[in-house]
């Protein structure tokens, strides 16, 4: 029987995972913007345009897909609607305005891209590179170098690898959950933290299929989201080394 502790332990993981994917894609969306000379220059704006569309259109279609799902009014859908920003200075590049709902209908529709973008991601990793979706699934250092990096896919096929980089970079970014979105996380994950405490407590020394079906659950969300928050962070040190060593 596997104990809470290892469940919440996937579950602290998944979080630890979000954390790391919000700052390193939060840096890399700024850095972004500041070399592609996103407010000097017109093909600054277009090439930065180019490189998050796919991400944030997937990012907004889970947002509209989660509203059909749950039978909210969605009011307006842009999935790409770059210029606008909000109050406090932030870029807006899509948007679904929607009719309030309570928890947790309100959480489930805030959290789809958190939930769904990673796999975009994946699919496209299974799709265009050597790996399979087991694989980058539960991506493991190992296996993604051997598949990937050893295997001669870089230079075998450069145009498959260009686009799958491509997409990669803008699925991840896409991935990035805004302020707005994370509104209703701390209390979804205390409340799912609290609920699989005082379920151990509840079962301890008897036998449940909900206990492992819980763990497969928050082991697969950290499996979900190791590959977006590496290409996050592999990002974000390319751009910062790449940034010193042009200063130097």
């Amino acid at each position: 029987m596997i104990d809470g502790g290892a469940t919440l332990g996937a579950l602290l993981l998944f979080a630890l995972e979000l954390a790391v994917l919000y700052v390193a894609g939060s840096y890399v969306m700024g850095r972004l913007m500041r070399i592609s000379g996103f407010g000097a220059s017109v093909m600054g704006r277009v090439g930065f345009y180019l490189l998050v569309f796919p991400g944030v259109v997937l990012h907004e279609g889970t947002h509209y897909l989660a509203c059909l799902l749950t039978r909210t009014r969605v009011t307006r859908f842009a999935p790409f609607s770059p210029g606008r920003r909000t109050k406090d200075g932030r870029l807006v590049l899509g948007y679904v305005r929607h009719e309030r709902r309570a928890l947790p209908v309100g959480a489930l529709i805030g959290l789809a891209p958190i939930l769904l973008n990673p796999l975009g991601l994946l699919l496209v990793t299974a799709l265009l590179t050597p790996l399979t979706f087991r694989e980058v699934a539960r991506p493991s250092a190992g296996v993604v170098v051997e598949g990937i990096f050893a295997s001669g896919f870089l230079t075998d096929a450069p145009l498959l690898a260009a686009i799958w980089a491509y997409l990669s970079l803008s699925f991840a970014l896409g991935s990035v959950p805004s302020r707005e979105d994370l509104a209703s996380l701390p209390l979804l994950l205390v409340i799912f933290g609290g609920g699989i405490i005082l379920f151990n407590l509840l079962v301890t020394g008897s036998e449940s299929f909900l206990s492992p079906a819980i763990y497969d659950l928050s082991a697969l969300a950290a499996g979900l989201y190791a590959l977006p928050a590496t290409v996050a962070v592999v990002a974000a040190l390319t751009i910062g080394l790449a940034g010193r060593v042009i200063r130097y």
